[in-house]
């Protein structure tokens, strides 16, 4: 079973960050919450979730994906965790899959690991290489990097991490299920 680390930040999106999770978790993936600061961390619109473990206590090899959700300040808070940082650089070098959504590009750019092409948030690309941006996509995937833009694109693009992980198949069937 394919297991993925969503890093959550204080001021995570929470639409991005559930639909991840649960997506995931539909497929048969082992999706595991890791909050930055604590365990018990606060999203950008109030709602509150329980991680499943410390960033803290990550170890980079138990997994197969990392996958950032993005909101405000959450994605800002992911960019300046010395952490993330440092497991983002880890996964890329070992050729693991990264994902990220909305303004989480922000931190992908920030360790290095973003390729030649990528999506996000519209206006976040001003804080990374708009050369590289592609504004007409809602979810990019280039070598092992797997960008999307935004709360609209979050089912789309959490079937794309299961077909990435998974199988076209399993994919298919998860959309049947949700009625898509």
């Amino acid at each position: 079973m394919a297991k993925v680390l969503i890093p959550i930040a204080v001021g995570f999106e929470e639409i991005e960050a559930i639909t991840i999770v649960d997506i995931l978790r539909r497929a048969g993936v082992e999706a595991v919450m890791a909050g930055v600061d604590k365990k018990q961390i606060t999203g950008a619109h109030g709602i509150e979730i329980k991680a499943d473990m410390h960033i803290d206590d990550v170890k980079p090899s138990e997994f197969d994906m990392v996958v950032l959700p993005g909101g405000l300040p959450g994605s800002t808070n992911l960019k300046e965790s010395k952490k993330v940082q440092e497991i983002l650089g880890q996964m890329d070098h070992d050729g693991k899959l990264i994902g990220a959504i909305c303004a989480a590009p922000i931190a992908l750019a920030e360790a290095g690991v973003l390729k030649s092409s990528y999506t996000c948030y519209p206006s976040f690309e001003k804080q990374i290489d708009d050369s590289r941006y592609n504004p007409e996509a809602d979810v990019v995937c280039d070598q092992n990097i797997i960008t999307s833009n935004g709360p609209k694109s979050a089912m789309k693009f959490a079937l794309t991490l299961v077909e990435k992980l998974c199988s076209k198949e399993k994919k298919e069937e998860i959309e049947k299920q949700l009625l898509l």
